[in-house]
């Protein structure tokens, strides 16, 4: 492993070290796990695939560019 040097805000040091403390393991490996779990957050899919149960619960035309404009824009 290599070593790495950061900086934090004493409110941030403040929540390491309680949240730590609260899991029983080394503000270090909070920090790595933190680290892996916001790497992988950033291989995440796509809105389409997070959306994707709501995809055709909406009735009407697929492609809402088809729909017709009678009467659009005027009283």
């Amino acid at each position: 492993m290599e070593t790495v040097t950061l900086k934090m805000e004493r409110r941030q040091v403040a929540l390491l070290k309680e949240l730590a403390r609260a899991r029983g393991c080394s503000q270090a490996a909070l920090i790595r796990e933190l680290v892996d779990r916001h790497l992988q957050a950033k291989a995440r899919s796509s809105l389409h695939d997070r959306a994707r149960d709501l995809c055709g619960s909406v009735a009407g035309p697929r492609d809402l560019s088809t729909r017709p404009l009678k009467g659009y824009g005027r009283d």
